[in-house]
């Protein structure tokens, strides 16, 4: 049975939640995720400064500390004492769901090896809202995260997966999505490419970039973050649309 928002919420001794925050609008939390918040002993960031306003918004005052990354087994002794004497944590990423480019899934795999229970509180997402708005078939989908920052290594990335039928998601910063979308050009030549700037932030933007279109026409301020989606198989599109399952070749 589902809970009402005004349920008696309470989180269950000695449970690691892994809680989904907004990727941009601050109301895309759930009701769950807010209380969840406010009940733990502890809340673990990517980074804690970043989410004081998130928290600040939704007058959580639980104990926020920095989770820093490759920081190995010893620092996390701690937290498993402490979750094993009965009390409880949140991780959360700084925007959306922890564990899917960010430190989280090393805490998360640690603490699954001492058999604690570990409770996902789902909800905001860049990448299956990228996803829901491309209009396109989106089974087979690959997930390449952040592509190498090197050129050369970026490109050999890309070419690994040219023969590739689906939609490829890459997450990229304001600071290389110039060259990422050259690279992706020259690997998927005949490939539609859709662009996501700032998703659910006041100047959210999404383009979608034809084969035929000149990346250096493109016009969009180059800030924020960036979601890239690559349909590798446009032979499936029917006019600009996907058809029903039946009807793709």
């Amino acid at each position: 049975m589902s809970e009402a928002p005004n349920s008696k919420f309470s989180v269950r001794p000695g449970a690691a939640y892994v809680v989904a925050t907004p990727i941009g609008n601050l109301e895309d939390i759930t009701f769950r995720a807010v209380q969840v918040l406010k009940q733990v002993d502890v809340i673990y960031c990517e980074n804690s400064s970043h989410s004081r306003r998130l928290l600040q918004t939704y007058e959580i005052s639980t104990q926020a500390r920095t989770l820093y990354k490759d920081q190995g087994a010893e620092p996390y002794k701690g937290i498993i004492e402490d979750l094993k004497s009965g009390k409880t944590l949140a991780l959360v990423s700084d925007a959306g769901t922890p564990g899917v480019s960010d430190p989280g899934s090393q805490l998360v795999r640690i603490l699954r090896e001492e058999n604690i229970q570990i409770v996902p509180i789902p909800g905001a997402s860049a990448l299956t809202s990228m996803l829901s708005v491309s209009g396109w078939q989106v089974q087979p989908s690959l997930f390449l995260g952040f592509l190498s920052e090197k050129k050369g290594k970026k490109r050999n990335q890309l070419k690994e997966w040219e023969n590739f039928e689906g939609v490829l998601t890459i997450f990229e910063s304001v600071h290389r999505i110039r060259d990422t979308l050259s690279a992706i050009r020259e690997i998927f030549p005949n490939s539609p490419i859709l662009l996501g700037r700032e998703l659910t932030k006041i100047h959210e933007e999404i383009l979608k970039i034809e084969p035929v279109q000149a990346l250096e026409s493109l016009k969009f301020p180059e800030k924020g973050e960036f979601v890239v989606l690559i349909y590798t198989n446009p032979k499936k599109m029917l006019n600009g649309r996907v058809g029903d399952a039946d009807t793709l070749e």
